[in-house]
């Protein structure tokens, strides 16, 4: 499980900001999160219903705006 920081740090070298739509990224921003997927090890759910890219996305984007406790 990856920290907020890094989370935040994946997101800003994919050139995404914080809170950004999956769907209205261009195709170079997703092609550096999938290398960034890719770097990490991410793999998406067993069970998902779409691509890694969004789900590698959604997981950067709860992680980077979650409350450190």
């Amino acid at each position: 499980m990856l920290d907020r920081t890094t989370a935040h740090n994946i997101l800003q070298r994919a050139g995404i900001e914080l809170g950004a739509d999956y769907h209205r990224l261009h195709s170079s921003q997703v092609d550096a999160l999938l290398a960034e997927a890719d770097r990490v090890g991410y793999r998406k759910p067993k069970y998902a219903n779409g691509s890694r890219g969004r789900y590698f996305h959604a997981y950067m984007q709860r992680r980077a705006q979650k409350e450190e406790v």
